[in-house]
């Protein structure tokens, strides 16, 4: 069911695209994340990100401005990193994501600038995660109770974001993401000491949320491109 639905939606964007009053488009860049509740703070992760898409303005009349309504299927890269050597607690997720974002636009013809919100559902095809801890226990150090939890599949997230346009049909897409619900709950950290210490033993429970930035670069292959027209001077005799 999952692949019949994406064939559809591809589809789905194949038909739009070419009609006329739509504009296909498709993207490639690459994306800075972290996740929000591992303990690991800093947009450390790179990642890769592309995909297609399809715009269709609400006045077809004027399809290069106002409003319009995008559909989008993407690819995308994103978790979490910390490898600084002094740290003796480090990590490493790779979570790799089929997005497809629905998202609300308005076109600034004169300025060339493309304002953009919406959301976007998220689907987890592949992990991996690596929890490099001590063997012995850092005091007051953050270490999970457990390494061994799962990701969810599913991520739904807030999206927005502002395109500019760089030379004929050619764009930079700049988009910020911010999971709405977590991609895991209630995951358990300690600070290290035994749990028979009474005094001194603390855990804390977290949920986990994707947190980033992807920054592609975007082709419009159905967009009009206006010609600018000089006028003739007039020789005189």
């Amino acid at each position: 069911m999952k692949k019949i639905s994406l064939i559809i939606l591809l589809l789905s964007l194949s038909v739009m695209v070419k009609a006329q009053f739509f504009k296909g488009f498709a993207s490639m860049g690459a994306s800075i994340s972290q996740i929000d509740g591992d303990e690991v703070y800093g947009f450390k992760k790179v990642g890769f990100t592309g995909g297609i898409g399809a715009m269709m303005p609400f006045n077809i009349n004027k399809p290069n401005e106002g409003l319009q309504f995008s559909l989008e299927i993407n690819y995308s890269v994103r978790g979490a990193k910390e490898t600084h050597w002094g740290d003796p607690f480090r990590y490493n997720a790779t979570l790799q994501y089929v997005d497809i974002p629905v998202m609300l636009h308005w076109v600034d013809k004169k300025g060339g600038i493309t304002l953009g919100l919406g959301a976007q559902y998220s689907r987890l095809v592949k992990s991996t995660e690596t929890w490099d801890l001590p063997q012995s226990p850092v005091l007051g150090m953050d270490r999970p109770t457990t390494t061994n939890a799962k990701f969810d599949k599913n991520d739904l997230a807030l999206v927005a974001d502002m395109r500019f346009a760089i030379w004929q049909r050619f764009k930079i897409d700049v988009r910020y993401q911010y999971s709405l619900i977590p991609i895991r709950k209630d995951f358990e950290f300690n600070n290290s000491y035994n749990v028979e210490d009474y005094n001194s033993y603390r855990f804390w429970n977290r949920d986990f949320k994707n947190n980033w930035v992807t920054i592609k670069l975007m082709y419009v292959f159905n967009e009009e491109i206006e010609q600018k027209i000089t006028p003739k001077r007039k020789t005189a005799f």
